[in-house]
């Protein structure tokens, strides 16, 4: 009993579900139907009629009369045939909804709504395609009197300047005779109500009358270059050329006559261009033309340039070379009188043999330079370029000749600053030995004459010193060290010595007038003048001042004034 219960409470809830289901697909199928509806009233309420009856207005002729037809025949086809048929279709589908044919009435749904949309779209592009044809009547209609009246400017300016265009004349003939051709195309069309093919016959006009017109404009100008200017240009370059090669230029080297005859030719070509109305093929040759021909008179100028310099420069070539063997020459005694005292590398040695290698091949150069210009066997650019070579050989090698020169003088630097403090210490003992001899002093302590015979000792071991070979300057040096400080020790002792003994002499002398005041003084200056003759110069003055210290206590003071008055 259970069970049975239990299958009928399920079949209940399955029929339940079931009927719930369905209504609500009928529902959605319902509300689709709804919306076609709408879709298709909206198709009904489009103003179709109103855009067919704007072609009205248009010549009805020909291919718009054709359109105005067709047209016509699609919106009465939609609105008697099609969407009359849509309407039977979304009635069926409510009845096979009702009836719970759902797949089939889904199916049909399916088919409006792809029929609604083919209607769609062939109404939008219908619309699409009268905008255009009435769109093309209007401007067709606006811009016609602008095309004539450029026609009519272009027919007048030609007429009027014909002899201006040259031969390009009746290349323009022809095409304004086409273009009369076309308007008359244009005209035709616009008769048969041909306003598409009207439009895109103007479209084309206008196009061409603009290109014409800039060529016009331009014909003129390129004539002037081909038949005048360029010619004339080619002209005075040729006239140039041959002054400058008769002036002593050397202008094979640039081709300038086979360049020129290449120009002739190019011009025609531009000539025949213009001929035929390919205006920018002989703008863009005859510009070529113009470039290449400011490049050649650049390059004569260039040349007169280079000419100008060379001459200012040359001469002071030769100086350059003079300086440069003056150098070497110094650079050779310097090194002569360095290996005298020192061991020179190797590396120097060669260094020295290439330099003066490459002051002969400088010289060679130079030369030939020489050669090349005074006998104008090449193009001054050419020269100058292997002048301005040259110079920078000359330079790198005038510096490592003076590099050379300076190393060497470095070297014997040290030498060189010894050698002079030997010659100024043999001074200074000769000027010790002068003041000794000028002072006229009774003797000299023995003392002294060891110091100077000690101060030549040793200067003369330095002179052995920077006379041996190889020079040892850490030797020499301490050699002259030890005889500064001998020479200049013993001269300051000998000076002091002679100034000590003519005070004290002076001393004596002013004090003998105090030698009859009492014995003891007599006796004192007595002592003095023995120590004084037996060169004992210091004991002398220092007895003196004390024999007469109560006379005379600022004797030291008034002698020293005396002495330096």
């Amino acid at each position: 009993m259970d069970i049975i219960v239990g299958i009928v409470v399920v079949l209940l809830i399955v029929v339940v579900i079931g009927t719930v289901a369905g209504m609500l697909i009928r529902r959605t199928i319902h509300k689709s139907v709804d919306e076609l509806d709408n879709r298709k009233n909206q198709i009904l309420n489009r103003n179709i009629s109103e855009e067919i009856s704007k072609v009205k207005k248009l010549k009805m002729s020909g291919e718009t009369e054709q359109k105005f037809e067709s047209w016509r025949k699609d919106w009465d086809e939609i609105l008697e045939s099609i969407l009359p048929s849509v309407e039977e279709q979304l009635i069926e589908v409510e009845e096979l909804a009702g009836k719970y044919r759902i797949t089939k009435a889904k199916d049909q749904l399916k088919w409006v709504e792809n029929r609604l949309l083919s209607v769609e779209q062939q109404l939008d592009l219908m619309v699409e395609d009268i905008d255009k044809l009435v769109s093309a009547e209007e401007k067709n209609r606006s811009e016609i009197a602008v095309i004539k009246e450029l026609y009519q400017t272009l027919s007048a300016e030609l007429l009027k300047k014909r002899g201006s265009f040259g031969e390009s004349i009746k290349a323009l003939d022809e095409e304004m005779s086409h273009a009369k051709q076309a308007l008359l195309a244009f005209e035709e069309s616009t008769q048969n109500g041909s306003y598409l093919q009207a439009r895109k016959q103007l479209l084309q006009i206008k196009d061409s009358l603009y290109i014409l017109n800039e060529k016009m404009e331009r014909i003129p100008h390129l004539l002037m270059q081909v038949r005048s200017t360029l010619p004339g240009e080619l002209s005075n370059l040729q006239l140039g050329i041959k002054e400058m090669e008769e002036d002593g230029y050397h202008l094979e080297t640039f081709s300038f006559g086979s360049k020129i005859s290449m120009q002739k030719e190019e011009i025609d070509q531009a000539y025949i261009a213009l001929k035929e109305l390919n205006v920018d093929e002989a703008a863009s040759a005859l510009e070529s033309l113009q470039t290449e021909i400011d490049e050649m008179y650049e390059t004569l100028e260039k040349e007169a340039n280079y000419k100008s310099k060379l001459l200012a420069q040359v001469p002071a070539l030769k100086a350059q070379v003079e300086k440069a063997y003056q150098n070497m020459k110094q650079l050779i005694d310097e090194t002569t009188q360095v290996e005298k005292s020192y061991m020179i590398a190797e590396e120097e040695i060669q260094l020295q043999q290439t330099l003066q290698k490459n002051l002969r091949n400088v010289q060679s150069q130079l030369t030939l330079i020489m050669d090349v210009f005074e006998n104008r066997k090449q193009s001054f650019s050419s020269i100058f370029e292997m002048t301005e070579e040259w110079r920078k050989q000359m330079e790198e090698l005038s510096s490592g000749i003076e590099e050379s020169i300076d190393r060497l003088k470095r070297l014997r630097k040290d030498e060189i600053q010894a050698q002079e403090t030997v010659s100024q210490l043999r001074e200074l003992v000769l000027e010790s030995k002068r003041l000794l001899y000028k002072s006229n002093l009774p003797g000299v302590p023995v003392t002294y004459l060891e110091a100077l015979d000690e101060a030549e000792g040793n200067i003369n071991r330095a002179i052995e010193g920077l006379e041996s070979f190889p020079l040892e300057m850490t030797e020499v040096e301490a050699l002259v060290q030890d005889a500064v400080r001998v020479v200049e020790g013993n001269s300051a002792a000998i000076k002091e010595m002679v100034e000590t003994a003519q005070m004290a002499e002076l001393a004596i002398q002013y004090s003998n007038r105090y030698r009859g005041q009492d014995d003891a003084v007599r006796k004192e200056l007595d002592e003095a003048e023995q120590a004084f003759l037996e060169y004992d110069y210091e004991k002398a003055l220092a007895i003196v001042q004390e024999a007469v210290q109560r006379y005379e206590p600022d004797l030291l003071n008034k002698v020293t004034k005396h002495l330096s008055a």
